[in-house]
């Protein structure tokens, strides 16, 4: 509602039937998927890297029960350190197109989460979408990251491309969990935090043992921020 006042509508999800989304401390269901088993170590990434133009350009995450540490990663700084030291790895991130996809049965078909659903039959949300890493803009400038190694999909590199392009992958990857680029941050309930999910690449939140956690995410497309700050 605070958001939605200041900016306008938060961004509608193709499947959910809420302008928002909840995660809990653990899934419930194996259908749930990667991204919400907090057992399982999520690498620094941008929401959203499956969608065409990536829409979530303003990320907002409010931690509705239980206080965490987590961690940021600037995607410019990084970015500019392997423009600098690495140019032809750069140049091959900006360049060369990787698929990313994903599919999960988290909601029934009236939008609802299927954990709440009481029997509603889930309806299977499938997204795909081939980008670089690294998109600029009309002068040169990064405009855009987007990076997520769990959303990554069948490989679809040229061939002679194929072993240049990986090693600078894998560069980039590494140098995204290099503590000298991270921030790490104390998240205590009832607070929230706003980043910009086309910069700024995050990792899974460290819940303390025996803390239960909830938090809510919800997100502005870049073109609705541009009409907020028009007037």
């Amino acid at each position: 509602d605070f958001v939605g006042s200041i900016i306008g509508r938060l961004n509608q999800h193709p499947v959910r039937s809420t302008r928002f989304g909840v995660i809990h401390t653990q899934a419930r269901g194996e259908e749930a998927g990667a991204d919400y088993d907090q057992k399982n170590p999520l690498s620094m990434h941008t929401d959203h890297s499956p969608y065409h133009g990536t829409p979530g350009y303003l990320q907002f995450m409010f931690q509705a029960r239980g206080s965490v540490t987590s961690k940021v990663v600037d995607g410019l700084m990084v970015a500019e350190h392997l423009r600098q030291n690495h140019p032809e790895d750069y140049d091959l991130l900006c360049k060369v197109n990787v698929t990313h996809s994903s599919r999960n049965n988290i909601y029934a078909k009236s939008g609802v989460y299927c954990r709440d659903a009481d029997g509603q039959e889930p309806f299977t949300f499938e997204l795909v979408h081939t980008h670089p890493i690294l998109t600029l803009d009309k002068d040169g400038r990064l405009e855009k990251v987007v990076q997520s190694e769990t959303k990554r999909g069948v490989s679809a590199l040229p061939f002679d491309v194929y072993d240049r392009y990986m090693t600078a992958y894998k560069r980039w990857t590494s140098l995204l969990e290099e503590p000298r680029f991270k921030c790490n941050f104390d998240w205590p309930e009832h607070s929230m935090v706003v980043m910009n999910n086309w910069r700024v690449l995050h990792a899974r939140a460290q819940v303390p043992p025996g803390m239960q956690r909830t938090m809510v995410f919800a997100y502005i497309q870049h073109v609705a921020l541009g009409l907020f700050m028009s007037i």
